[in-house]
Order: structure tokens, then sequence, then C-alpha cells
């Protein structure tokens, strides 16, 4: 994977893709969650980029993709399809972990004919009736309960509570670290207030695959990708042996499913 950028008057936003061709102008591209990086799909790119087209990325306030001015749903848009147009795909299929299911929903109801699929990890729905107004509290107030802990706390316990193996904890933990606790409660300001906007869910035109880990204890992602299951028949798979970060954690069965999702779509 080779690290490139984009920069506009926001700031500048880093990616990595592979070299690989893309099968008719599509790619994968991946998403990762809050105060989280392009690292989390470490055991994606391991696995799948001999294969396929794929793009990873530090969305804005993210990683490396900081500073930056104006984070929105439609500026993070704006900065993914000038990563499009750099490498020339025209059509992707989305991966997005927890907050990066809100960004990949967010592309998808503003460009739906750019998407051909979208697979979400430990994520829930765009849509207010899927939430109670007391089940959204923590994360209308979630800089506020995180700026009272010590960030080396923070640091332990947030990796320790989205992880169920030693590996992906590791990772987790490094990552949280380098973005300091200035640019954890940022991002999370930036990403939770765009969500708190949304009040329409998305009209899905392209396939759909919902999962999550079977030790993902994270607020009420469990119950809330049930109801989005039960909703729309979307299908549903939980990820044996994993927390919320459950690709990283149970990376051989995700790998699996992942690759026959994309591979349905592509054929």
């Amino acid at each position: 994977m080779l690290e490139k950028k984009v920069k506009s008057s926001r700031g500048i936003v880093y990616y990595w893709s592979n070299e690989m061709d893309s099968h008719n102008g599509v790619a994968i591209v991946f998403c990762h969650g809050l105060t989280a990086d392009h690292k989390l799909f470490d055991k994606q790119v391991e696995h799948l980029s001999s294969d396929y087209k794929l793009i990873t990325w530090d969305y804005p306030l993210h990683g490396k993709s900081r500073p930056y001015k104006e984070f929105s749903f439609e500026n993070v848009n704006r900065e993914l399809l000038t990563i499009l147009e750099q490498e020339k795909v025209s059509q992707i299929i989305l991966v997005g972990q927890s907050a990066g299911g809100y960004i990949a929903q967010a592309f998808i109801k503003d460009y739906p004919d750019r998407v051909l699929g979208f697979v979400g990890i430990g994520t829930t729905p765009f849509g207010e009736s899927y939430y109670k107004k007391s089940e959204l509290f923590w994360i209308r107030h979630y800089t506020t309960i995180a700026k009272m802990y010590p960030y080396s706390y923070y640091c332990k316990a947030g990796a320790k509570a989205v992880t169920a193996t030693d590996e992906a904890r590791e990772s987790m933990y490094k990552t949280l670290v380098d973005l300091g606790k200035k640019g954890m409660l940022e991002a999370a300001s930036a990403v939770y207030g765009e969500f708190l906007k949304v009040k329409e869910e998305v009209k899905f035109m392209c396939p759909v695959l919902i999962t999550y880990g079977e030790h993902d204890n994270t607020g009420y992602v469990k119950k809330y990708n049930k109801n989005w299951a039960k909703k729309t028949g979307y299908p549903l798979r939980v990820i044996e042996d994993a927390s919320h970060n459950a690709n990283y954690d149970n990376y051989k069965q995700f790998n699996k499913l992942l690759v026959s999702f994309v591979d349905s779509i592509m054929k």
C-alpha cells in the first residue's frame, strides 16, 4: 500500500492504496471507527491486496489527516470524491467500522450511484426512529464524560473495551496514544455532532451486509443491528470471538464474509 494525500483549503487528507488496477473502476474503501485510523484494516489489506483494488484512509481529524478545518459529513464526502478521482475509481464497495459506518452512510446518501455495496462492522443505522432519546445521552455528552478521565487511563480502558485479542488491543492502544487527548476530544465532538444532525435513514440502492462482534458491548450496538436487520431484511452476521473491532479480532472469519460479499457483487 502506497501512502498518498489530497489537499484542500480545509487540510491534507492521507490515504493508502495498492497498485492493482481496479476491476472496471471498482475499489473497496475502508472507513475506520472514531479515534482509530487506517491501520484498523491491516488484516484486510494483508489478505485482499493481491486480488482487489483497496483504499484505506485516515478520514479528517484522525491519524495523519490533522489538522482539519470545517469538519462535516459533506466535506468528508468531498475529500473521498477527490481520492476516487485521483485513483481513477468510478464505483466503490464501502466497509465502515463503528463511526466509519456513519462516514460510509453519509457518502451513500449523497452519492448512491457511486456505491456498489456496503458492509457495516459494529456500526448503527442513520435515522432517529431507531434511537430513544435516553439512549443518545452518552453520544451527546461523550466528550464531557471523556474529558474527566486521565488520558493514560482512557487509552488503556478504551482499547480494552473494543477488542478481544491482545494484538487488536495493542494496535488500538497505540492509535489512541498517537491521537492524544486533544485530538480524541476534537474528533469525537465533530463526528458525533454530525451524526446527531441526521434524521432520516439511508435508502440503500445496493447490497448491504451488517456484522458485529459476538462480545461487542459498546453502547447498544447489538440491539440496533438486530433492529436494523429486522426492519430492512439486510443479512446480519455475528463475528465469533470478537468485540467492537471485530474485523481485527477475528479477521479470518470477517475476511471470508467480506470476500464472499464482494465476489457476489463483482461477478
